[in-house]
């Protein structure tokens, strides 16, 4: 009788054993580290619907948010150091890639590129050629709005040398208010909803209404794809499943996104939600598909580059993805 207890005790622990190892019963749980590109947001509504609404849990992850922007979280990817996946924009990638930084882009978290021009309403903005002249203020040489300016100016037949750049750091929306630069760069689903609910008027001159080049996508190591192609399977399959939860509830999403960032409680939370309804429609192709990677993007993108002389050999543009993720 000892013998036979004995022999349940170990047939037990064998099927607890191969529970925990990828069985359907699995306890096991990968702990994963996001690193965001800007402060806590509702613009990341997917990611915190993601993780309040239990769809990163069910695929056996753990998730948390890095927000050390100010560190070049494209490098920390590449090589480990804390974060397994970021955002960065495909421009970003092409330049990390053209310096053998090996990272790859695996889900396009927004079909639309999200910086814009904007001007207080008596200034003329509605085309590329309206920028000629002016004193246009972005944060510095470099990142999204460095780039979607010269996309702009690229689209037009323009160089820099056609407007007069001022880096004021991340201060645009009091720049444009006291008038320190006539035109300033931000993102359009954010910059221009909180310059009118201050009662400015602007003009907004959208990069992808006259250039489509390629926007925000979630990216990996080649390293960690490699080794852990299912578990990157499995945070896009969950971050997807934020995103349609978003779209179809924004409310729910925007209740979600303030638990992640209890201190947006405290501000006017009619500006993040209608930050928020403004950011959903980016995340869509026009079939409503979500996460669709555009190759043609990217190869505005590496043209926009090479133009301002940051590509000097042409990029391998089938290597900066992995389409097969999001298939």
């Amino acid at each position: 009788m000892f013998r036979r207890i004995a022999m349940m005790i170990l047939a037990g622990f064998i099927l607890a054993s191969c529970a925990g190892f990828g069985g359907s019963n699995s306890t096991a749980v990968r702990k994963i580290v996001v690193g965001m590109p800007y402060i806590p947001n509702v613009q990341f509504a997917a990611f915190y619907v993601a993780k309040e609404q239990g769809y990163f849990a069910a695929e056996g992850l753990d998730v948390s948010f890095d927000y050390n922007f100010e560190n070049d979280v494209v490098q920390r990817v590449a090589t480990g150091a804390g974060v397994d996946f970021a955002l960065a924009s495909a421009d970003t990638i092409l330049l990390a890639r053209a310096q053998s930084v090996p990272v790859v882009a695996v889900l396009a978290t927004s079909q639309v590129f999200p910086v814009g021009f904007i001007s207080k309403q008596g200034l003329p903005l509605a085309t590329p050629a309206d920028l000629k002249g002016k004193v246009v203020g972005i944060p510095g040489r470099f990142g999204a709005s460095y780039f979607g300016l010269n996309a702009l100016l690229t689209s037009a037949g323009m160089t820099e040398a056609d407007v007069t750049i001022q880096e004021i750091g991340f201060n645009q929306t009091p720049a444009l208010i006291e008038d320190k630069v006539q035109v300033i760069s931000g993102y359009v689903n954010n910059e221009p909803i909180v310059l009118e609910k201050n009662g400015v008027a602007v003009n907004v001159l959208r990069v992808s209404d006259f250039f489509a080049v390629g926007s925000d996508h979630l990216i990996v190591s080649e390293a960690f794809l490699a080794s852990d192609r299912e578990v990157v399977k499995a945070f896009t399959r969950a971050l997807k499943k934020g995103m349609q939860s978003a779209i179809a509830n924004p409310e729910s999403a925007h209740a979600d996104a303030l638990k992640q960032i209890p201190e947006a409680q405290h501000g006017d939370t009619t500006v993040s939600m209608a930050v928020l309804k403004a950011t959903t429609p980016m995340w869509q192709v026009n079939d409503g598909s979500l996460g669709t990677i555009t190759p043609s993007a990217w190869e505005n993108s590496a043209e926009v580059l090479t133009a301002m002389g940051k590509l000097q050999q042409p990029a391998d543009l089938a290597k900066a993805y992995d389409l097969a993720i999001n298939e």
